[in-house]
C-alpha cells in the first residue's frame, strides 16, 4: 500500500538510533561517528569505549588485493581494488575521500614489525562496470647484505578507508579495508663498507694498516655475472628444473621455422673432448625447440596478479609472483633473470603501447611458502587525456603482459608469453585541465596539486613518497615541484615559476637552483635493466632548465622539476605556481600549466618552560617531590606537544601530567593556537639523579616536502637528591 503523507512525515520525524545505523549511513558519517566514540565500529581491542555497530575488516567497498617489491629501486607497491561506484564521500569535482596504506617490514617471521611508513590515493563515488585499480608506492630504505646471504622479510599492508592506520600498530584493524601480508626479496648491495667486509671475512688489520686505512670506505663488489648455458646446465643438474626453461635465453633466436630447420640439420658440435652441454644438446636440440614451440602463456615458474595506475605518479604497476626456489638463472650473486612486463592503455580507440619494464629475479632456496610477491612499474604519459572534472571520469582499460626472459611483442598485446601471461583491468583518469600541448603541475611538497585549496593549504593528505600525513597546514623549508609534459621529447625546456598570491601574471618569476644546479635522480632503462644515476643540470639565463622525463625508458624519480627553497621572508604569504614550456625560446609564447597556490610558513612554534615553584630553570627537590610548572606551546598551525624525561633510565618512564597532546586536526582535542597551562611531575618512581625535563613542539607545516613540521622545544634542569642532615 502506498504511504501517506503524514505517514512518510511521521517517518521522517522518527529518531534515528546511532547503533541502528545502516552501514552505508554510518559510511556517509565515518568521521563523525569516530570522534564521538573512537571504537564506534568495534574494530579497537581492548577499548574502554563500548562499540555501537560491529564493523571490521569490510572490503565491500574496496580491498587491498596484491603486494609487491621491487627490490632495485626498494619500493613496496599495493593494488586496491574500488568495488562500488559510490560510497567514497563524493564524485570527481568533490575532494572524495582517502584509501590510506601503511607498510610493515617483519626479518623475524612475523614476531615483530617494523614501521615502514603509510601512503594513500583519492578515491571518488565513479560509475564503472568492473572494480578499479589503484596502485600506491612507498619507497623504503632496508638493510642489505652481501649476495650470498639471502634477506626476505614479510611485509604487512594495512588498507584503511577515511581513517589514517595508527603507526607502529601492526595490528590495527581498519573498519572499512583489509590486510595482506607477502614475502619480499631485498636485493643484495653492492657497495660495502671496508669494516663490515674484513667482519664478514673474519679479519683483523695489523694494527699500523689499520690505523692507515679508513674503515669506512666504500668497496665495489663486481658486477653480477650471468650464467652461460654450460654453467645452467650443470647448475640444475639433478634439480627439477626442466632444459626448455634454463636454455631458453640461448634457443630463443632459433625459435621460428627456418632457424630450427637450419639447427636440425646443423646441430650442435661438440668441442674436442666434448663438454657436456655440447653433448646435451647435440641429442636433445630439436626437441627442446619443439617443447617451446607449444609453450604458451606457461604461469608454473611466475604469474602476474595485479595491475594497476599509481594516480599520485602517473605510473603503471604489475604485481608478479614468482613461485619457485629455482629456475631464474642463477642465485643472488650472479645476473639471475628478468621478468618482463609489458604495458597497453585503451582510452576508447583500441589498444597504445605504452612500453615494457623489468624487475630482476633469483633462484631463492627455500623458498617461502606462497612464493615471493615482485613488482614492476612503468612511467606513462597520460597528461593529454585528463579532462576537467566537470566533464565526468575518465577510465581507461589497461592490459599487461608478463614474460620471462624474452620481452613481449610491442606490436602485439595478445601475442601469448612461452612463460608468463596476461591481465587486464580498468584504471581512473585522475581529472585535470587536460591538453596534448599544455603541461600539467601535478604536486608541491610531495602533496598531490588536486589535495591543495585555493589559500595554499593542504586540505588533508599524505605526502606521495614520505609518508607523511598534513591536515590544513601550510608548507616550509624545501618544497618540491613536479609535473609531467604531454608528448615529450629530448630536448624540450620548462621552467618552474612564483607570485605573490593575487598580483597580475607580469609577477611571475623563474624558481632556479643555481649556481649549484638541478640534480635529479634520473631513471634509464636499457630494455633488460634500470640503473638510477644522479644527474645534476644548470638553468639557462632565462631560468629554463632541459626537460628529462621525456619517456618511459628515461624518467626523473618522483617526475620532478626543481625545488624552492622557501624563506623566513615569504612567511604568511601566499604564492602561485605553474610551469612554464618553451615553444620558440620566447618566453611570451610559453605554454602554461594550472596553477597551485601555496602558502609559506617557516616559524618555528613558540616553546617555553619553567619551574613555577623555583621561579628559576634549575632545582634540587627531594625524591618523591610533586612539584610543577608552567608551559606553553603554540603556534598558528599548532601540531602537538610532548614532554620527555632525560636520562630515561633512572626516569623509569615517568612523564609529567599532562604527558602530551595534539591538534584537533589529528584527532585531539587542542585547536589553534594551541595551548598555554600548568604541569605537574610526581617523582616518586624516579631514582636520584640530576635531569632535565623538556617540552617538544611540533607544528603542521610540511616542512622539506614531507620531511617533517617546523619544531622547537625548551627544557628545565632539576636534581633529585636525598639530602642528609
Amino acid at each position: 500500500m502506498k504511504e501517506t503523507k503524514k505517514a512518510i512525515a511521521n517517518k521522517a520525524q522518527e529518531k534515528i538510533s546511532l547503533n541502528k545505523l545502516a552501514p552505508e549511513h554510518a559510511r556517509k558519517n565515518f568521521k563523525a561517528l569516530l570522534q564521538a566514540n573512537p571504537n564506534f565500529f568495534g574494530n579497537v581491542a581492548n577499548s574502554k569505549f563500548k562499540a555501537a555497530m560491529n564493523i571490521a575488516g569490510d572490503t565491500t567497498y574496496e580491498e587491498l588485493a596484491c603486494v609487491g617489491f621491487q627490490p632495485q629501486f626498494n619500493r613496496l607497491e599495493g593494488v586496491v581494488y574500488l568495488k562500488q561506484s559510490g560510497g567514497y564521500s563524493g564524485d570527481i569535482c568533490s575532494s572524495g575521500s582517502q584509501e590510506y596504506v601503511r607498510f610493515y617490514l617483519s626479518y623475524d617471521n612475523g614476531a615483530t614489525w617494523e614501521d615502514q611508513g603509510l601512503t594513500s590515493f583519492t578515491a571518488y563515488d565513479v560509475a564503472h562496470d568492473q572494480p578499479l585499480e589503484f596502485d600506491v608506492t612507498l619507497q623504503i630504505n632496508p638493510s642489505q647484505s652481501f649476495c650470498f646471504f639471502q634477506n626476505l622479510p614479510k611485509v604487512r599492508a594495512i588498507l584503511s578507508w577515511n581513517q589514517v592506520p595508527d603507526p607502529n600498530t601492526p595490528n590495527f584493524t581498519p573498519v572499512w579495508g583489509n590486510v595482506v601480508e607477502a614475502n619480499i626479496q631485498i636485493a643484495p648491495g653492492y657497495l660495502y663498507e671496508l669494516s663490515s667486509v674484513l667482519a664478514e671475512a673474519k679479519l683483523t688489520l695489523p694494527e699500523k694498516l689499520a690505523a692507515a686505512i679508513d674503515s669506512t670506505a666504500k668497496i665495489p663488489a663486481p658486477a653480477p655475472k650471468k650464467l652461460e648455458a654450460d654453467e645452467l646446465f650443470k647448475l640444475y643438474s639433478g634439480k627439477n628444473v626442466p632444459p626448455h626453461r634454463f636454455l631458453f635465453s640461448g634457443t630463443q633466436s632459433l625459435m621460428n621455422i627456418s632457424a630450427l630447420q637450419a639447427a636440425a640439420q646443423a646441430p650442435v658440435k661438440a668441442a674436442k673432448g666434448g663438454s657436456a652441454i655440447s653433448k646435451f644438446l647435440n641429442t636433445n636440440l630439436e626437441e627442446i625447440l619443439e617443447i617451446l614451440l607449444n609453450t604458451f602463456g606457461d604461469t608454473t615458474y611466475e604469474e602476474l596478479d595485479c595491475i594497476g595506475l599509481n594516480t599520485n605518479t602517473d605510473q603503471l604497476v604489475g604485481t608478479i609472483n614468482v613461485k619457485l626456489s629455482s629456475g631464474y638463472s642463477g642465485g643472488l650473486c650472479t645476473a639471475g633473470s628478468q621478468e618482463y612486463v609489458a604495458f597497453w592503455m585503451d582510452f576508447g580507440s583500441g589498444w597504445e603501447y605504452q612500453g615494457t619494464t623489468a624487475v630482476n629475479t633469483h633462484d631463492i632456496n627455500p623458498m617461502p611458502a606462497g612464493g615471493l610477491q615482485y613488482s614492476a612499474f612503468l612511467p606513462v604519459d597520460i597528461t593529454s587525456h585528463r579532462k576537467p572534472c566537470g566533464d565526468g571520469p575518465v577510465t581507461a582499460r589497461v592490459r599487461a603482459v608478463l614474460s620471462w626472459n624474452a620481452a613481449p611483442d610491442p606490436n602485439d598485446p595478445y601475442a601469448p608469453p612461452t612463460w608468463g601471461n596476461a591481465q587486464e583491468t580498468l584504471v581512473l583518469i585522475t581529472p585535470g585541465a587536460g591538453s596534448s600541448t599544455l603541461p600539467f603541475l601535478s604536486s608541491v611538497g610531495d602533496i598531490a596539486q588536486n589535495l591543495i585549496n585555493g589559500s595554499g593549504r593542504i586540505t588533508d593528505a599524505v605526502a606521495i613518497h614520505t609518508g607523511g600525513h598534513f591536515v590544513d597546514a601550510p608548507f616550509g623549508g624545501r618544497i618540491s615541484l613536479a609535473g609531467h609534459v604531454p608528448n615529450p621529447t629530448a630536448g624540450m625546456k620548462y621552467r618552474v615559476v612564483k607570485k605573490p598570491q593575487g598580483t597580475p601574471d607580469t609577477s611571475y618569476v623563474p624558481i632556479v637552483n643555481e649556481p649549484g644546479g638541478l640534480t635529479l635522480t634520473v631513471n634509464v632503462f636499457d630494455g633488460v635493466n634500470w640503473t638510477q644515476s644522479q644527474q645534476t643540470f644548470h638553468a639557462d639565463v632565462d631560468g629554463y632548465y632541459p626537460y628529462q622525463d621525456y619517456a618511459s625508458t628515461h624518467s626523473v624519480e618522483g617526475s620532478i622539476l626543481g625545488y624552492w627553497y622557501s624563506t623566513l621572508a615569504e612567511d604568511s604569504h601566499a604564492f602561485d605556481l605553474r610551469i612554464d614550456l618553451s615553444t620558440d625560446g620566447i618566453p611570451a609564447h610559453d605554454l602554461h600549466s594550472n596553477v597551485v597556490t601555496v602558502l609559506v610558513d617557516n616559524t618555528a612554534p613558540v616553546a617555553l618552560l619553567d619551574l613555577n615553584l623555583m621561579g628559576a630553570d634549575c632545582a634540587f627537590f627531594a625524591p618523591g617531590t610533586v612539584f610543577s610548572g608552567n608551559y606553553t606551546a603554540t603556534d598558528d598551525d599548532f601540531g602537538q606537544f610532548s614532554f620527555v624525561i632525560r636520562p630515561a633510565g633512572p626516569a623509569h618512564e615517568v612523564l609529567p601530567t599532562p604527558p602530551s597532546g595534539s591538534s584537533v586536526q589529528y584527532g585531539g582535542a587542542i585547536n589553534d593556537p594551541g595551548v598555554v597551562s600548568t604541569y605537574s611531575l610526581n617523582t616518586a618512581k624516579m631514582d636520584q639523579c640530576g635531569y632535565s625535563l623538556t617540552l617538544q613542539v611540533w607544528d603542521r607545516t610540511n616542512v622539506n616536502s614531507g620531511a617533517g613540521n617546523n619544531y622547537n622545544e625548551a627544557s628545565v634542569g632539576f636534581c633529585l637528591w636525598q639530602i642528609i642532615a
